[in-house]
């Protein structure tokens, strides 16, 4: 038996069928917060059609049942019918589907575009940074182990004090804390520049800078990392991971090509001027995010080490979490010290090429960065987190080994692009599964512990320019790709947690 509900026509009283099996509109407004909203149509089932209509049914005699008449037309002329309308809603719906999984989603939160913004533009001085030290270091000793060493050792204080700063972005108001890091970096970066412009730079100078400058790292990261699931739902988190690893990577991709060019035309001590105006800049941001105030208790000094023991032991007990940060010491040790702190050397030894293609050398892995986070972004909330995790340290490996047998400059750009794109795949998975796993309370304290894996990055960087001293750069990143990829495997095959994790 079909049911038909007429509805009655304003003009001319007669009524036309609405079938209750199609589905029909449904308008609703969305609060997402801060005075947001969004306007979502969809659709609602048989059932509830069926509900909304019959109250809408103006007359009993509006309902008819029973089998139709095959020789009536119960719809007027000129109305329209209800299949055309459905099917062609029903493919806006399809449209609209596709829009709500969009790449860009977490830009309509406020808070988190403030959040990029400081992270694009501390990036860009960072990135910026790299090339002048780099090219700095090594038209200075002319040695790749000390070039190789200098591109990694801001990640030594992160080796030995970074749980503290973890601790201060559990304990402390974390935008204040980021924007007072960035002012600091600055004030440092503006130190360097009048030395180096003056002059007076020698090696122990840059070694100087570098290691203040990776102070700030101890609590750059944990601050930011913590700042991110507190600006958008968790639904929300690998794309927002994403998206800040893409202010990352655009920075990447732009940055040192553009510092290239500065190096070029008017040497390292205005290049690091620039730096320091994007780390002002950066601060601007910082301070223009706005969160709710939360009591996250009194940090006392005598209570910090048991608090440490306390995160500590926290990701212990998680053992998804615990494997992610394992595996997560693989990229420092074994990648970024042979795709970036050995650039200069490629740049001059096998290219033959000076800052300008050191800039386009490094921007390729910009590029090849740009592309990995868009792809995540687009993909949403990837169901098997691990898997992606574990297949993207193999494939970063695979493109290493790639690379080490490439001798053109031409070549060598799209084989780093295939490199740094495993890499960022990598580390926005693997930031994205951890925070959705921990509770704020102990956001910080897992974020620096799982930034302690950037501690291997000098141990990295020591081998790194060792074995490219005595080998060559090539023969080191060949035998690092084999290194990688063997040691990703065999630990997936010995720990399954990351493997199953969703």
């Amino acid at each position: 038996m079909e049911v038909v509900i007429g509805r009655q026509l304003p003009a001319g009283g007669a009524s036309y069928p609405l079938n209750v099996n199609e589905p029909q509109p449904l308008h609703r407004s969305e609060d997402h917060g801060g005075g947001e909203t969004e306007d979502v149509r969809g659709w609602t089932g048989p059932v509830a059609n069926h509900a909304s209509s019959s109250a809408e049914t103006p007359a009993p005699e509006a309902l008819a049942i029973g089998r139709p008449n095959p020789f009536s037309n119960p719809t007027p002329k000129g109305a329209p019918t209800s299949a055309p309308a459905a099917s062609s809603v029903r493919r806006r719906r399809k449209i609209r589907v596709q829009a709500a999984a969009h790449t860009f989603e977490s830009f309509k939160h406020r808070n988190f575009r403030f959040v990029w913004a400081s992270t694009f533009f501390s990036s860009g001085g960072f990135w910026l940074q790299q090339i002048v030290i780099g090219w700095l270091t090594y038209d200075i000793t002319q040695s790749a182990f000390l070039t190789t060493l200098a591109m990694g050792l801001d990640a030594l204080p992160i080796l030995f004090i970074g749980p503290m700063g973890g601790l201060l972005v559990d304990k402390l108001e974390r935008r204040l804390l980021l924007a007072g890091v960035l002012t600091y970096q600055a004030t440092i970066t503006l130190t360097f520049a009048v030395i180096v412009w003056t002059g007076m730079v020698e090696t122990p100078y840059i070694f100087a800078y570098i290691l203040m400058m990776g102070l700030a790292w101890v609590i750059l990261d944990p601050a930011r990392m913590s700042l991110i699931p507190n600006s958008v739902p968790k639904e929300n988190l690998v794309n927002a991971f994403a998206l800040n690893s893409l202010g990352f990577s655009a920075t990447r991709l732009a940055a040192p090509a553009m510092g290239g060019a500065v190096l070029a035309l008017v040497g390292p001590g205005p290049a690091l001027v620039i730096e320091a105006s994007l780390q002002l800049t950066a601060m601007a941001a910082a301070l223009s995010i706005r969160l709710p105030k939360v009591d996250r208790g009194t940090l006392k000094l005598s209570s910090a080490f048991n608090e440490l023991l306390e995160g500590a032991r926290y990701v212990k007990a998680q053992p998804v979490v615990l494997s992610a940060m394992i595996l997560g010491i693989l990229p420092p040790l074994i990648s970024f010290p042979y795709v970036s702190g050995l650039m200069p050397v490629f740049a001059a030894e096998v290219f033959y090429t000076g800052s300008v293609g050191l800039g386009l050398l490094m921007s390729s892995l910009g590029a090849g960065s740009v592309i990995g986070t868009l792809l995540l972004a687009s993909l949403g909330d990837v169901k098997r987190k691990g898997r992606l995790i574990t297949v993207a340290v193999v494939c970063t490996g695979c493109a290493m080994l790639g690379f080490s047998f490439v001798r053109s400059l031409a070549w060598a750009l799209p084989a780093l692009a295939l490199v740094s794109v495993g890499m960022m795949l990598f580390f926005a998975e693997t930031s994205a599964l951890i925070q959705s796993i921990v509770s704020d309370e102990f956001r910080g304290r897992v974020s620096s512990l799982y930034s302690l894996t950037f501690g291997a990055l000098p141990v990295g960087s020591f081998l790194a320019g060792s074995m490219a001293q005595k080998l060559g750069a090539p023969s080191a990143t060949l035998i690092a790709s084999v290194v990688l990829v063997s040691a990703a495997l065999m630990f997936t095959l010995w720990n399954r947690a990351l493997w199953r994790a969703g």
